[in-house]
């Protein structure tokens, strides 16, 4: 679902007492989202950013009911505030963080009521066909190993989510690779950065699952693949499935689907350079 180019964006004249005159619609996977804000500037900036936060996979529509709804409180300052269904998320929190933060809560919304669609936090690849979905939450470097694999020359889908329809397919979600290191500061910060940085370009087809690696870095790790049955590793895949709380039966259905048809292995690994390459070489020998 590629976005529409026809503006959606609805600037109303305010109503008295009005806090939020303006506002966007969107829609993902059928997950329908309203955006609103006190100021102009604000959608604006939200508009501009919709192509990152949902690559090729939503639209703005005309306005309509939501059960899903943002309001941003633009303030002079530049410590905004956000509201989703009018519960607090932060508020007078620093501009630029917030409206990262914004972001990824309209991604998670999309994920977790996403209609016919499963999405696991993971990182995925594609190599000659397959796909290699690397289940993982933050901080377990999941971003640094994609990026490794998309060096040696596989395919990149996703750093953040790996999207599943009714038939095990996984189709891509190419946002940028986002990577964390250390600023000037030596404190840790993290950067985008787009797939052509790595020389690496990006799938946009649905491919079936070859392998699901379970894994994450520990120093000085290493690599020791051991096969799972479908059935422990559709209990390890479990962990980092969003929507099992919402859909259960049909994320039960794909998953298990996915966990019959794929490899699906665990190893800890060292550091990812070292890592992608043995990751390759075993996909080849036992999914090819």
């Amino acid at each position: 679902m590629n976005s529409i180019p026809e503006p959606a964006r609805h600037s109303t004249k305010p109503i008295k007492k009005s806090r939020f005159p303006h506002q966007l619609f969107i829609e993902s996977y059928d997950v329908k989202i309203r955006i609103r804000s006190n100021r102009i500037a604000a959608i604006d900036i939200i508009e501009e950013m919709l192509p990152e936060w949902l690559p090729g996979c939503f639209r703005l529509i005309p306005p309509t009911q939501t059960d899903h709804e943002f309001s941003y409180i633009w303030n002079r300052s530049e410590r905004d505030s956000l509201y989703k269904n009018q519960e607090k998320v932060l508020v007078r929190f620093a501009r630029e963080s917030l409206v990262d933060l914004l972001g990824a809560k309209i991604r998670l919304t999309v994920a977790e009521f996403a209609v016919e669609r499963v999405f696991i936090h993971a990182g995925v690849v594609s190599w000659k066909g397959k796909a290699i979905v690397m289940p993982a939450k933050s901080f377990q470097g999941k971003s640094s190993l994609t990026a490794e694999l998309v060096r040696r020359g596989a395919l990149y889908y996703s750093d953040e989510y790996a999207i599943f329809d009714k038939n095990g397919l996984v189709s891509p979600f190419p946002k940028m690779l986002s990577l964390r290191g250390k600023d000037e500061s030596d404190r840790y910060k993290q950067t985008d950065f787009p797939v052509e940085k790595f020389g690496g370009t990006t799938g946009t087809e649905p491919i079936p699952v070859g392998m699901v690696l379970l894994t994450g870095y520990k120093a000085k790790a290493k690599w020791k693949p051991r096969v799972l049955s479908s059935g422990k590793g559709l209990i390890e895949i479990i962990r980092d499935t969003i929507p099992i709380r919402n859909d259960p039966a049909f994320t039960f259905a794909v998953l298990k689907q996915v966990s019959k048809n794929a490899l699906i292995v665990e190893s800890p690994r060292g550091e990812a350079a070292a890592s992608a390459e043995l990751i390759l070489e075993f996909f080849e020998a036992r999914c090819l």
